[in-house]
């Protein structure tokens, strides 16, 4: 794999070209594989020039046409992996197997290979078989928990300056729990508040910029008058 190293160290290129070019390696399958693990520690020397195989519009409309199927396809192998139903040790060559089934000519497997390269799950991770229930389980669950939340929706409002803070509380508050299955529905409350904050906050900020930027307009009308 060093030339394969090399090449994604040094390309200079669009990602979708360079993964075209891939696919006339012999072992596609371990290029595969070396490339998804490796392509985000690449160099980026930009010094090899490949050639151009795809326009922006065809890679628009590959997108269009194929970009649900290859997450399809990929969200499907990392839940078989998950849940036991593949060994995650065979996840990249099942995966590309999937593509092989599905897309025909080498455009569409390079587009394939390239979606699959700029997926945020990719390097894929083991994490094992999640947890699994019901609706009412969870609120059963919730119901049992309530003092718990209501101690994560307080450490979530307090205003401590360090991340670590909120951090170390909310794990105190994890581990008075007894069982895995409460921490897991305490945790999952403490995310959906954290996520609902957060968007508030990034809707304040949008919305503190865009009257700084009508502000700013109106002060250039002023002194254009």
């Amino acid at each position: 794999m060093e030339r394969i190293k090399e090449l994604i160290n040094n390309f200079d290129g669009k990602i979708y070209d360079l993964c075209y070019e891939l696919l006339n390696e012999r072992e596609i399958a371990a290029v595969f594989e070396y490339v998804c693990k490796n392509f985000s520690k690449r160099l980026k020397e930009k010094n090899t020039i490949i050639d151009s195989h795809f326009t922006d519009t065809e890679i628009e409309e590959f997108e269009s046409v194929y970009g649900d199927v290859v997450n399809g396809l990929l969200n499907t192998t990392i839940k078989k992996c998950n849940f036991g139903i593949i060994d995650p040790n065979d996840f990249y060559n099942s995966l590309w197997a999937s593509y092989c089934t599905n897309f025909t000519s080498q455009k569409e497997l390079a587009f394939a290979f390239y979606y699959t390269l700029i997926d945020q799950t990719i390097p894929y991770q083991y994490l094992g078989k999640p947890i699994s229930m019901s609706n009412d389980r969870f609120k059963e669950i919730i119901e049992k928990n309530e003092e718990s939340i209501e101690k994560v929706k307080y450490i979530l409002k307090s205003q401590y300056s360090q991340r670590t803070e909120d951090a170390s509380l909310l794990l105190n508050c994890l581990d008075a729990i007894d069982d895995f299955e409460s921490k897991t529905v305490v945790l999952a409350q403490a995310i959906m508040l954290f996520n609902r904050s957060r968007s508030r906050a990034m809707d304040l900020d949008d919305l503190i910029k865009k009257i700084d930027e009508r502000i700013e307009r109106e002060e250039r009308e002023q002194k254009e008058d």
